[in-house]
């Protein structure tokens, strides 16, 4: 499994973080989105739908494209 935080930026410079984890399971990959709080933590629930991938790449990209949709730019949280 592998796990990755983004940071979700929208015009108005508010941010938003998010724990993005991809994950094998059977013959595919899947993504999940949850939002984290102020304390890092995730909040309940999935922020968005589970994707599917042949790879992991592809599962982490189409979550992605998803934050793409609602903000301005997206990136790990190491580019901050």
């Amino acid at each position: 499994m592998s796990r990755e935080i983004l940071f979700a930026i929208k015009k108005d410079g508010a941010r938003v973080r998010y724990l993005l984890e991809v994950f094998e399971e059977e013959s595919h990959w899947t993504s999940t989105l949850a939002r984290l709080d102020e304390r890092g933590e995730p909040e309940p629930g999935l922020a968005a739908p589970r994707f599917y991938g042949l790879t992991a790449e592809q599962a982490r990209r189409r979550m992605i494209t998803l934050l793409e949709n609602d903000y301005d730019q997206v990136m790990p949280s190491g580019q901050s």
